[in-house]
């Protein structure tokens, strides 16, 4: 069983601090949402979120030094803010880099060279040639030895991201852990941690079709070698095909062909040998991984060796390896951690991403076809080129061709305007050094010609069509250029994540523009846009795993989102953007071809304003504020007046379509509502041209405060008055009884006196 770690809450320190064996300026507890981003040889930064009111807010500035933890293998991290934003709803968002970005800023003092030297060597030469001091110490395990110079750069460019760098030269893997920089070789830096991830199982966020769809089972080897008589042949299995130990677990096998000439191929055997040997240095017919995985809830109901491996899953760390299992075709594969995400306030992974770090055969494969058959066309052209020019050659024009010094001791051929070296002007010569041709005599200079090795030199070249294979550190200017296709791939230079730009304009498919990794089967973020005449455009983000299109991450104009009137579709949220004074409106399409704004009515589901404590300050009871010395609920409501109107833009669009009938608007119903100018500030917008509404239900929900208020006074009194009235009543009752008594007493006596007297 597994025990928590003890989760330690970041820390803030001084810019200048050197000892961070304690709190620093202080603990970091009004800050959230943390995110560490670690990849591999690539990007390691930290963000965060922190309240305004927060205690420490007026020391996360630039410079100063975050201490969080940033996985499960190194001690706590070092981060240097490098921004921090404008707060925004009470709320500031910080960046930081590792402390190892430091030595970005730390250029080499002059070249450094290697001359068969190791990893190390080269690790320690860069750390020790710093322009300015520093605390970082390094070391390497590799021990290839190999030559280079590097020079002109940033320290940190010396250790990777440069051409001539130590990660340039011997490849490998850098651990950066605060001042302590190791390299490893390739496949050094972590460990296996027997971490079993199966699709189907504890993987269920990902895909397996899209995972295996460009897998291979099998290959076609051949490779083309000279015969007896010194002509090329190719050589071909009599089998044809190789097939990998996993094709039978595959419904139908899939093939491409392999060239493996020069791989001391001489023969079928040989040819068989060197076929055998790319199937297993290959990995041919094991799928190619690349997932992100967020991790499941380890709630739900799981066995325990599942379980197990979940548990293991969330503590791997960078460059560790995991084995990832296909269940239905009963294959493992190695797979790299490449990438976290860590949150050090939780202390636990959001998300890891795995990565087999080679390129996908079929792919690679594939874009190596496609440059062979468009040098296949191209070399149809150029063949066309070599024809013409052989039949100029052998059809020579009128000249005076010269074998110079002369017939009996030749070294090169002239051809000239006239017959005479010294008098000519116009001069083609040629001899071993190549062929030129100078307009100025024979000593030249000459500006167009042939070198003996191939290159070609001209002043200019006039042509009517141009037609190369590469045209490569040109500008061309002046020109319109009239493409069936554009097509566009650029590369950005490390550091990581490198997202190729890739944009095709033409061929059918209108324009794209897509952002995409190399190592990833789909893009991460496309925008099309339709050609056909259709106002069409879409932005989309996409799974680059499984090129699902994120349905809540969608900008779209119709008709090229397949709906009839979308303008910004979104499942869940749509944010929509506002100008520099917050607000939004909903107007009429028509107005897009005239300033005139008309506006439209907004019809929706429900208005939910946002109304968390997170975004106020400055909190107090209504009944304590400065606002009701001046007004009461009751008094805002009799002092508001309700008018009736007509819209504007209803009246003439009346007008408009009944010309004759000047009186046609009055069938519009009258509106009610208030008139912006009259109404008190406490109700008006601040652009004091609207009524703000929520301004208007809170001082409507007041007057009813304070009507329930007085109804409950009243009821109060009511109340007490009812208790008055039956205690009267009682009273009374007992009067009216002791009236009877009485009146039933004096009966009584009057009847005694009456029967005295009638005895008398």
């Amino acid at each position: 069983m597994m025990t928590a770690s003890r989760t330690l809450t970041p820390r803030l320190y001084d810019a200048n601090t050197t000892d961070f064996n304690n709190n620093g300026i202080g603990v970091l507890t009004d800050s959230f949402d943390w995110i560490v981003r670690q990849e591999a040889n690539g990007t390691y930064e930290l963000e965060f979120k922190y309240v305004k009111d927060g205690m420490y807010f007026d020391e996360i500035k630039n410079q100063n030094i975050v201490k969080a933890k940033a996985g499960f293998r190194e001690q706590e991290q070092l981060f240097t803010i490098y921004a921090v934003s404008k707060p925004m709803n009470g709320i500031v968002t910080v960046k930081a880099e590792h402390i190892s970005y430091r030595l970005h800023y730390n250029p080499l003092k002059g070249k450094i060279t290697v001359q068969n030297g190791t990893a190390g060597y080269m690790l320690n030469q860069i750390l020790s040639n710093t322009v300015y001091p520093h605390s970082f110490t390094g070391t390497s395990t590799s021990t290839t030895q190999a030559s280079t110079t590097i020079e002109l750069a940033s320290s940190r460019e010396a250790l990777g991201g440069k051409e001539g760098s130590l990660l340039d030269t011997f490849k490998g893997e850098f651990i950066f852990d605060n001042f302590n920089i190791r390299h490893y070789p390739r496949q050094g830096a972590g460990v296996d941690k027997g971490v079993l991830v199966a699709y189907g199982k504890n993987l269920t966020d990902a895909t397996q079709d899209e995972e295996i769809g460009e897998t291979f089972t099998s290959i076609y080897p051949f490779a083309q070698v000279q015969d007896a008589n010194g002509n090329e042949t190719t050589i071909r299995l009599p089998e044809v095909v190789l097939d990998s130990q996993y094709v039978s677990n595959f419904a139908q096998p899939r093939a491409f062909m392999v060239d493996l000439t020069g791989d001391n191929v001489t023969n079928v055997a040989t040819l068989r040998t060197a076929a055998q040997a790319y199937l297993v240095n290959n990995d041919v017919g094991k799928p190619s991984v690349n997932l992100n995985i967020s991790f499941v809830d380890l709630s739900r109901e799981v066995d325990d060796e599942e379980l197990a491996s979940i548990l293991a899953l969330e503590t791997v760390n960078l460059w560790d390896t995991v084995t990832v299992k296909f269940l239905q075709l009963g294959i493992d594969v190695k797979a790299r951690v490449i990438a976290t995400t860590f949150d050090p306030l939780l202390d636990k992974y959001i998300s890891v991403e795995l990565g087999d770090f080679k390129a996908n055969i079929s792919r690679q494969f594939n874009d190596i076809q496609k440059e062979v058959e468009i040098i296949a066309a191209e070399k149809t052209f150029l063949q066309a080129g070599i024809d013409e020019l052989t039949n100029v050659i052998n059809n020579p024009p009128a000249g005076n061709v010269v074998l110079y010094p002369s017939m009996a001791d030749p070294q090169e051929i002239l051809i000239m305007d006239t017959k005479d070296i010294n008098t000519a002007r116009n001069i083609w010569r040629w001899n071993a050094g190549g062929l030129g041709f100078s307009k100025n005599g024979y000593a030249g200079p000459y500006e167009i010609g042939i070198t003996y090795d191939g290159m070609i030199v001209a002043d200019r070249i006039l042509t009517g069509t141009l037609r190369a294979i590469n045209i490569i550190g040109v500008t061309i200017t002046g020109s319109a250029a009239y493409l069936d296709t554009l097509y566009s791939s650029f590369m950005p230079p490390l550091p990581l994540p490198q997202y190729r730009e890739i944009l095709k304009i033409g061929g059918g498919s209108g324009f794209i523009l897509e952002a995409k990794r190399d190592n990833y089967p789909h893009p991460a973020m496309r925008v099309s846009l339709d050609t056909t005449g259709n106002m069409g455009l879409a932005i989309e983000k996409i799974n680059e795993s499984t090129g699902v299109v994120d349905p809540d991450k969608v900008i779209r104009l119709s008709p090229f989102a397949g709906g009839e009137f979308p303008l910004v579709y979104s499942v869940d949220w749509c944010s929509i953007g506002a100008g520099p004074g917050g607000k939004t409106a909903s107007i009429l399409y028509t107005s897009w071809d005239t300033p005139t704004l008309i506006y439209a009515d907004h019809v929706c589901k429900s208005v939910i304003q946002m109304s968390s404590i997170g975004i106020k300050q400055d909190v107090e009871k209504f009944i304590e504020s400065r606002i009701a010395e001046k007004y009461s609920g009751k008094d805002m409501i009799k002092t508001v007046e309700v008018f009736s109107y007509r819209l504007k833009q209803d009246v003439e669009s009346a007008f408009n379509e009944n010309e004759d009938n000047e009186g046609a608007y009055v069938s519009f119903d009258k509106r009610l509502g208030f008139i912006a100018e009259l109404l008190p500030p406490e109700l008006r917008a601040d652009d004091i041209m609207g009524m703000d509404h929520q301004k208007a239900i809170m001082w409507l929900w007041q007057g009813a405060r304070e009507n329930i208020e007085e109804v409950e006074e009243l009821r109060k009194e009511l109340s007490n008055t009812n208790e008055t009235l039956e205690t009267a009543l009682e009273i009374i009752s007992d009067l009216k009884e002791q009236n009877e008594a009485l009146n039933k007493r004096v009966t009584d006596i009057e009847q005694f006196i009456e029967r005295r007297l009638l005895r008398r």
